[in-house]
Protein backbone atom coordinates (compact mmCIF):
# COMPACT_ATOMS: atom_id res chain seq x y z
CA UNK A 1 0.00 0.00 0.00
CA UNK A 2 2.45 2.40 0.83
CA UNK A 3 4.67 1.36 -2.35
CA UNK A 4 1.45 1.70 -4.25
CA UNK A 5 1.18 5.52 -2.83
CA UNK A 6 4.53 6.41 -2.99
CA UNK A 7 4.41 5.73 -6.86
CA UNK A 8 1.37 7.78 -6.82
CA UNK A 9 2.77 10.87 -5.55
CA UNK A 10 6.09 10.43 -7.64
CA UNK A 11 3.94 10.34 -10.74
CA UNK A 12 2.42 13.89 -9.66
CA UNK A 13 5.45 15.38 -8.54
CA UNK A 14 7.01 14.47 -12.39
CA UNK A 15 4.06 15.84 -14.13
CA UNK A 16 4.07 19.20 -12.13
CA UNK A 17 7.66 19.63 -12.49
CA UNK A 18 8.13 22.30 -15.53
CA UNK A 19 9.76 20.89 -18.79
CA UNK A 20 12.43 23.73 -18.94
CA UNK A 21 13.33 22.22 -15.27
CA UNK A 22 13.58 18.68 -16.58
CA UNK A 23 15.91 20.00 -19.30
CA UNK A 24 18.22 21.72 -16.92
CA UNK A 25 16.84 24.87 -18.20
CA UNK A 26 16.36 27.78 -15.89
CA UNK A 27 13.56 30.25 -16.93
CA UNK A 28 14.84 34.00 -16.53
CA UNK A 29 14.08 36.09 -13.31
CA UNK A 30 11.75 39.18 -14.72
CA UNK A 31 14.25 41.50 -12.71
CA UNK A 32 14.44 45.57 -12.27
CA UNK A 33 17.26 46.80 -13.50
CA UNK A 34 18.91 47.41 -9.87
CA UNK A 35 18.40 43.52 -9.00
CA UNK A 36 19.16 42.65 -12.28
CA UNK A 37 22.79 44.10 -11.46
CA UNK A 38 22.70 41.87 -7.78
CA UNK A 39 23.41 38.62 -10.80
CA UNK A 40 25.34 40.54 -13.69
CA UNK A 41 27.12 43.02 -14.34
CA UNK A 42 28.56 44.18 -17.52
CA UNK A 43 31.89 43.64 -18.98
CA UNK A 44 34.21 46.16 -20.09
CA UNK A 45 34.06 47.01 -23.45
CA UNK A 46 33.35 49.85 -25.55
CA UNK A 47 30.05 50.00 -28.28
CA UNK A 48 30.22 52.80 -31.46
CA UNK A 49 27.69 52.38 -33.57
CA UNK A 50 27.89 53.85 -37.47
CA UNK A 51 26.64 56.89 -37.86
CA UNK A 52 25.25 57.97 -41.18
CA UNK A 53 27.24 61.54 -42.87
CA UNK A 54 24.04 63.29 -41.93
CA UNK A 55 23.30 62.13 -38.66
CA UNK A 56 21.36 65.46 -38.08
CA UNK A 57 18.85 64.50 -39.97
CA UNK A 58 18.91 60.20 -39.14
CA UNK A 59 15.69 61.31 -36.76
CA UNK A 60 17.44 59.05 -33.90
CA UNK A 61 15.22 58.87 -30.79
CA UNK A 62 16.84 60.09 -27.71
CA UNK A 63 15.66 57.93 -25.05
CA UNK A 64 15.24 54.16 -25.45
CA UNK A 65 14.13 51.80 -23.22
CA UNK A 66 15.11 48.64 -24.14
CA UNK A 67 14.08 44.91 -22.69
CA UNK A 68 16.70 41.99 -22.86
CA UNK A 69 17.40 38.91 -21.64
CA UNK A 70 20.82 37.95 -19.85
CA UNK A 71 21.84 34.00 -20.79
CA UNK A 72 23.87 31.77 -18.81
CA UNK A 73 26.55 32.66 -20.74
CA UNK A 74 26.20 36.45 -20.29
CA UNK A 75 24.98 37.19 -23.39
CA UNK A 76 22.30 39.24 -24.15
CA UNK A 77 18.93 38.02 -26.42
CA UNK A 78 15.63 38.72 -27.06
CA UNK A 79 16.56 42.61 -27.50
CA UNK A 80 13.06 44.94 -28.02
CA UNK A 81 12.34 48.12 -27.87
CA UNK A 82 9.90 49.01 -24.98
CA UNK A 83 9.55 52.71 -26.08
CA UNK A 84 11.18 55.18 -27.93
CA UNK A 85 10.96 59.45 -27.60
CA UNK A 86 10.25 60.65 -30.20
CA UNK A 87 8.03 58.40 -31.25
CA UNK A 88 8.69 56.65 -34.31
CA UNK A 89 12.24 57.54 -34.64
CA UNK A 90 15.46 55.05 -35.61
CA UNK A 91 16.26 52.97 -32.04
CA UNK A 92 18.57 50.68 -33.95
CA UNK A 93 21.46 52.13 -32.36
CA UNK A 94 20.04 51.17 -28.84
CA UNK A 95 19.16 47.55 -29.90
CA UNK A 96 22.79 47.25 -31.61
CA UNK A 97 24.11 48.40 -28.46
CA UNK A 98 21.87 45.83 -26.13
CA UNK A 99 22.91 43.06 -28.46
CA UNK A 100 26.32 43.82 -28.47
CA UNK A 101 26.86 43.97 -24.14
CA UNK A 102 28.23 40.65 -21.92
CA UNK A 103 27.82 39.88 -18.60
CA UNK A 104 29.72 38.51 -15.79
CA UNK A 105 27.48 36.64 -13.40
CA UNK A 106 28.49 38.20 -9.93
CA UNK A 107 29.86 36.06 -6.76
CA UNK A 108 25.96 35.82 -5.84
CA UNK A 109 25.12 34.37 -9.27
CA UNK A 110 27.52 31.27 -9.30
CA UNK A 111 24.37 29.33 -11.19
CA UNK A 112 24.43 31.53 -13.43
CA UNK A 113 20.61 32.31 -13.18
CA UNK A 114 19.70 34.32 -16.61
CA UNK A 115 17.66 37.13 -16.23
CA UNK A 116 15.33 39.26 -18.09
CA UNK A 117 14.87 43.11 -17.35
CA UNK A 118 15.80 46.18 -18.86
CA UNK A 119 17.31 50.08 -19.76
CA UNK A 120 16.88 52.92 -20.51
CA UNK A 121 19.34 55.17 -22.27
CA UNK A 122 19.76 58.46 -23.54
CA UNK A 123 21.45 59.36 -26.83
CA UNK A 124 23.48 62.82 -27.07
CA UNK A 125 24.08 62.54 -30.81
CA UNK A 126 27.87 61.94 -32.19
CA UNK A 127 30.48 63.54 -30.81
CA UNK A 128 32.01 66.75 -32.15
Amino acid sequence: MLSKMMSSMLLVVAVTVSPSVIAGKAEPLQLAPAEALTLWTPSGGEFHPRIPANSGKAGFAEEVTVAYTVTKRGRTKDVEVIEAKPAGASSEWALNAVKAMRFDPTESNSARQPVRSQLSTHWDGPAR
